[in-house]
């Protein structure tokens, strides 16, 4: 069995030889050997290596060239892949490429003569040709010419329906073009584990090993490792799709460059990072809420009278219930605790008690990260969507929400209404709640008086860690330097507003500033904000519920 690490790779000699052969994939487990800091996609798919696979192996990428050092007991061969595609790389790649032919002959004593081989490129650069036709015209059909050549598994779908969201980055695999599916769209697969890591534009030549090493070093999209212009904007131009997933593996850098391209050319898209320990279920409230901006809510008739909006979050569970009129009828807040849909109907058990209607008169939105175990909901919706709505109903001329609750913090910009660029902090405790619980344990000060206490600190102190954890022993030794428990309280509220201003930034936010979720009613947040943003704040009455409250307008504001 062959096995390869990267598509840049000479899919012929596989062929022409009748030589099985896979690409590594990431597994469930982490190689060990390898820094924490090397991508997280190498460290995950080296697993999937067997001693008695020979590998070709290409340096791709530093964290690859480190991955080979610890696979010597592999029969392997090394294959340098030309950063430039100019003449000279073209013909020193054909050189090793003429190597690799001789020494995977040898390895699997495979006596096929160089005739076989030509016809065999002449077969994948027709098919290849014939594929990136189909990728427009029959998604099937490519998708049994894609399996044919690479001998992979199609990553995409197959049936364009609903919205078209392109896939750019890298290597990303099914569950992602799943979470896409179920949101609504159907995913045209741009990444390496696609097509176009097959399409080229390179005419053939004489020589079949110079020709071949014009087909690898020519893709019609660039890696990001080996382009200077990813060309991105051609691309897009030919598919015109209504928003972009930008897939990037934890630890590698060179797909982030593609989001300056993307801003610019103003296209709804999302950055997903994805560290291949876990299922993409973080992925999944960003890919949905991407796709809700790019839909129009029609306007239709309800048989109900109240309109309910559940948003069911890590740490609390909120609900409003509107009238026909738009006010407000029942706003309740609770623990989520162990079990989100329990806590979910005891507060609407209560708010039909308290307004006396049923459910047979209502029309229930459930938001948040708990929404998919709301079975009693009607719809479902991400708590970005419905912050935005729930915002813009008490403040139609929002242009930024800083929402920051007990396990994620998000920053959006608003234009018309609508989310035109968001991030979110839903991986690390810096930068939410759970950051000041751990201030709050450590100082011994109630999360309610945090705030306060923070403004009467008389000096300015730093805590320069962005890491929860490395945060947590500065405090402790600024504790032990005695200073005052105000000043350190100040510092960590200035440390969390950092990385907030930081995300402010990166999605270009302007006033009007609009402070939501539980971390809002923090004075010292509010304060520590404003002075870095040197603008004034807004905190609604009740910060809390404005995602349960756009839940609820949602479907009021559908209704004829």
């Amino acid at each position: 069995m062959i096995v390869y690490n990267c598509p840049l790779v000479p899919f012929e000699f596989f062929h022409a030889l009748r030589i099985p052969f896979k690409r590594i994939e990431p597994s469930s487990t982490e190689f060990q050997k390898l820094h924490p800091n090397v991508c997280s996609f190498c460290r995950s798919a080296v697993c999937s290596v067997e001693p008695t696979d020979v590998l070709v192996w290409t340096d791709s990428c530093d964290s690859m060239r480190r991955a080979y050092d610890f696979l010597n007991q592999n029969v392997s061969f090394y294959l340098h892949v030309p950063v430039n595609n100019d003449e000279l790389a073209v013909q020193s790649f054909a050189r090793d490429l003429k190597k690799l032919w001789e020494f995977l002959k040898t390895v699997f004593n495979r006596e096929v003569p160089l005739s076989e081989l030509e016809r065999v490129h002449r077969w994948f650069s027709e098919k290849s040709i014939q594929l990136e036709r189909l990728i427009e015209e029959d998604l099937k059909e490519a998708k049994t010419i894609f399996e044919e050549l690479s001998n992979e598994e199609w990553v995409g779908s197959v049936a364009r329906k609903g919205k078209s969201v392109l896939l750019l980055g890298s290597w990303a695999n099914n569950e992602l073009v799943r979470i896409v599916e179920k949101a609504g769209g159907f995913a045209l697969n741009a990444t390496c584990s696609g097509p176009y890591s097959l399409i080229f534009e390179a005419e053939p030549v004489r020589d079949v090993f110079e020709s071949i090493a014009r087909r690898i070093l020519n893709r019609k999209l660039p890696c990001g490792r080996f382009a200077t212009s990813r060309r991105l904007e051609s691309l897009i131009e030919r598919f015109r799709p209504d928003a972009i997933v930008l897939h990037t593996a934890k630890f590698c850098d060179f797909y982030h460059f593609d989001e300056e391209t993307l801003r610019k050319l103003k296209i709804p898209f999302v950055t997903i990072e994805n560290d291949f320990t876990n299922a993409l279920e973080q992925a999944r409230t960003r890919i949905e809420a991407l796709l809700e901006g790019t839909k129009d809510r029609v306007r239709a008739s309800f048989k109900v009278s109240y309109f309910v909006g559940i948003d069911s979050g890590s740490t609390s569970t909120k609900i409003v219930v509107l009238n026909e009129r738009g006010e407000i009828l029942f706003e309740q807040v609770s623990k989520t605790g162990a079990d989100p849909k329990e806590s979910a109907k005891r507060l609407m058990n209560q708010a039909m008690k308290h307004v006396n209607f049923d459910l047979q008169k209502s029309f229930i939105v459930a938001t948040g990260y708990g929404r998919d175990a709301i079975d009693f909901a009607h719809e479902r919706v991400t708590e970005l969507t419905c912050h935005a709505v729930g915002v813009k109903h008490l403040y139609p001329n929002v242009k930024t929400i800083i929402d920051v609750g007990g396990q994620d913090s998000k920053v959006m910009r608003i234009e018309n209404g609508k989310i035109v660029d968001f991030v979110m902090n839903d991986k690390c405790a810096a930068g939410t709640g759970r950051f000041l619980e751990i201030v709050s344990s450590i100082l011994e000060t109630p999360l309610q008086v945090m705030g306060k206490e923070s403004l009467k600190a008389k000096t300015q102190l730093n805590i320069s860690s962005v890491c929860a954890v490395f945060a947590e022993s500065e405090i402790i030794s600024l504790r032990s330097k005695g200073y005052s428990k105000q000043e350190i309280l100040w510092a960590a509220h200035n440390a969390i507003a950092r990385r907030l201003v930081t995300m402010y930034e990166r999605v270009k936010g302007s006033p009007l500033v609009v402070f939501t979720g539980g971390v809002a009613l923090n004075e010292g947040l509010k304060r520590a904000l404003e002075e870095l943003l040197q603008i004034e704040i807004i905190v609604p009455k009740n910060p809390v519920t404005t995602g349960a409250l756009g839940a609820a307008l949602m479907k009021l504001q559908q209704k004829l």
